[in-house]
């Protein structure tokens, strides 16, 4: 029994991951939510459950567990073969996986994931990306989604959409000259991206008439001042979060 993909970890899971990964599975195979032919199977599963917990929640067990497995190899993915342990999973694999769990909500897994992905292969921005996305949704750490974007622009400076979002999160931090930087390297590579487009006079000057008014010219006409980066900002946010 690999205990590891009992409980659908990578090898380098955390004592949090690993305990996470037990009581998230242990409450989908709890025998009392089981009856006939599929509560005899539930309590197989619970029990195997238990021992892989039991295994891994010893520091020194673990250990001896993680230093008898190598490292994923390319073997199946390069034979055309579906990966059948976690010795044959490549480093695209766990991403996959990471990313399927963040699809499905179970933040806790999909972090344990990528970031065995990232310790296989920490040359893939889309890697990076992806460990941004969950650290943003879980909300507690903005400074490491910021680090985790940096990484990704790093390795691919052309991504539009890392630029974006560290423009977004070093305002939030109040550090409005990286902001600006990456807002304006997202306009050098994608003028015309979606998210990037400013409002139409029409709208600017109606959404700004307060503002306008005060700085209307000498002939009393209405002008709608060219938006500040704040102004840019909150309406680059919006659209990112759907709010705009």
């Amino acid at each position: 029994m690999n205990p590891f993909i009992v409980l659908e970890i990578p090898p380098d899971a955390s004592p949090e991951d690993i305990k996470a990964a037990y009581h998230r599975l242990a409450k989908r195979w709890h025998p009392d939510r089981y009856t006939g032919a599929e509560k005899v199977e539930a309590e197989a599963k619970f029990r195997e459950l238990a021992e892989a917990f039991s295994v891994l929640k010893d520091p020194g067990k673990r250990l001896t567990m993680q230093q008898q497995l190598p490292k994923a190899q390319p073997v199946a993915a390069a034979a055309g073969k579906e990966p059948e342990s976690a010795l044959e999973r490549t480093p695209e694999d766990w991403a996959a996986m990471a990313k399927a769990a963040f699809d499905e909500g179970k933040i806790d897994q999909s972090r344990a994931l990528i970031h065995y992905a990232i310790r296989l292969d920490d040359e893939k921005p889309q890697y990076h990306a992806l460990l941004a996305s969950i650290l943003e949704r879980e909300g507690n750490d903005l400074r490491a989604v910021v680090k985790a974007l940096e990484t990704a622009v790093r390795l691919a400076p052309q991504d539009v959409e890392s630029h974006i979002r560290l423009a977004n999160h070093f305002q939030t931090l109040g550090m409005a000259a990286r902001a600006q930087r990456h807002l304006q390297m997202a306009r050098e590579i994608s003028p015309n991206h979606p998210k990037l487009r400013t409002p139409s006079p029409k709208a600017a000057q109606g959404a700004k008439g307060v503002r306008g008014h005060a700085a209307s010219g000498q002939k009393g006409k209405l002008v709608a001042p060219p938006p500040n980066l704040l102004d840019q900002l909150k309406d680059l946010w919006g659209r990112l979060t759907g709010k705009g």
